[in-house]
């Protein structure tokens, strides 16, 4: 059974070339990029923010490949992501895979509870009313929330995350901490693993695990769920400076920069195709 441990940070471009030695056949393989937006290919901000140069670059050649199929997740509306996107051979996945759009315009959208999105809406209400002040700010996924603290002075710390964590768990909602932030899940069983699972079914088969090699890169708790599900089918890669990060994933990167160095590795494979 897969278990979070820490895993080997990636440091240098070569790092990242000798991750995924071996791992594609570019003549024969259908490979799959599942890649979070805020916090991996992109800052993670209170608004979108732009994907480093490097990555865009090397984003756009993907994308373009006909041997790759490229999901884009987001805890975003759907809508926003692809405006903001505008590649028109990738699949966005808004709302963590709630909401699914094929570069083809096939769609289709999970409707949650009417209870529960009330829950939820309630929750970042409150949240927003009662402790977002001084930098911090809440970020709302539609089935879950985060209430980002960084920017908090020390003074008023303490008071701020206590006050949150009691509305998240008022509202009958896990409350998950991470570094600068609290998480707050509802008890349901719909998160980012199992909209993986959908998507890759819904467009190859029920065997897309045998047939297919898999890269997912992401930066939070609510990757984890979908790196726990394909732990021991493809490459996995989590996003983050903590130095005591315990994973599902295969490898950790430290930075939004650098996630840009494992693209330009697998768009190698197909430049080394090119030279021959």
């Amino acid at each position: 059974m897969a278990e979070q441990k820490k895993a080997p940070l990636l440091k240098k471009e070569e790092d990242y070339v000798k991750a995924l030695e071996g791992f594609i056949t570019p003549e024969t393989d259908q490979v799959v990029l599942l890649l979070d937006y805020d916090g991996t290919l992109a800052p993670l901000t209170e608004e979108l923010s732009v994907m480093p140069k490097d990555t865009e670059i090397n984003i756009k050649k993907l994308a373009a490949n006909e041997k790759i199929f490229m999901v884009v997740f987001s805890g975003r509306e759907l809508s926003e992501i692809k405006n903001h996107l505008k590649f028109p051979n990738v699949t966005y996945a808004g709302n963590h895979g709630l909401e699914v759009e094929y570069p083809s315009g096939k769609k289709f959208k999970i409707e949650m509870p009417e209870e529960l999105l009330e829950k939820h809406n309630k929750l970042v209400a409150e949240l927003k009313e009662k402790v977002v002040c001084s930098g911090a700010w809440v970020e709302d996924k539609k089935i879950s929330v985060t209430y980002h603290y960084k920017g908090v002075t020390d003074k008023l710390k303490a008071k701020l995350i206590a006050e949150a964590k009691g509305l998240i768990q008022s509202h009958g909602f896990q409350l998950i901490e991470t570094p600068y932030a609290l998480e707050g899940k509802p008890r349901v069983n719909w998160d980012k693993g199992e909209g993986a699972k959908m998507i890759l079914e819904k467009h190859f088969d029920a065997d897309w695990a045998k047939n297919l090699k898999i890269i997912y890169v992401g930066d939070d708790t609510t990757d984890e769920d979908a790196i726990k599900v394909l732990h021991g089918i493809g490459k996995t890669f989590r996003v983050s400076e903590l130095p005591t990060l315990k994973t599902y994933a295969n490898y950790q990167i430290k930075t939004v920069e650098e996630v840009g160095w494992l693209l330009k590795a697998v768009q190698a494979n197909y430049e080394k195709k090119k030279k021959i």
